[in-house]
């Protein structure tokens, strides 16, 4: 009887040890609510490439789940496509804005990770406050490797739907 209680203490020490070993494995944050319950999407391309930019379009019109609009100001959410190497323009002299690193965060959360080259970053932004939802790094070096660029948020979308 006691090693049967020793295995059982042992066996749910280890479970509590290893969930947040797991739940950090995870690469993907979770989505919030605001995302879940979006039905439009505007499709904002800040690589060179039109392809990518079609590639997401032909992606979620397959998918169905989010309706694409022609207008940032009409959309639920932002789908942000970027490769990591866009300039902003920031105003100097008076007017400039005093950098703030908690608003830029904010603002461009993993906008400071390097993209790799061959990848894009897919985001997910608040069209009201401008924040970042969800981030995730695709391969998209080819038009194959392209079409597979929205299975991370897929997948999110399943895995909170569940």
């Amino acid at each position: 009887m006691k090693s049967f209680v020793r295995f059982v203490a042992a066996a749910i020490l280890f479970v509590l040890l290893a969930t947040p070993v797991l739940v950090a494995n995870d690469k993907h944050p979770a989505l919030p609510s605001r995302v879940l319950f979006a039905k439009t999407v505007y499709v904002d391309n800040q690589t060179t490439s039109a392809e990518l930019q079609n590639t997401a379009y032909t992606e979620l019109a397959k998918w169905g789940r989010l309706q694409m609009v022609d207008d940032a100001q009409k959309a639920d959410i932002i789908l942000r496509l970027s490769s990591g190497n866009s300039v902003k323009f920031v105003p100097g002299g008076d007017n400039a804005p005093a950098y703030d690193p908690k608003i830029a965060k904010n603002n461009f959360a993993g906008a400071d990770e390097a993209v790799p080259p061959g990848f894009t970053r897919v985001s997910l932004i608040d069209p009201k406050s401008g924040n970042s939802l969800w981030s995730d790094v695709r391969k998209t070096n080819n038009p194959k490797a392209a079409t597979h660029m929205l299975d991370g948020l897929r997948a999110q979308f399943e895995q909170k739907e569940k």
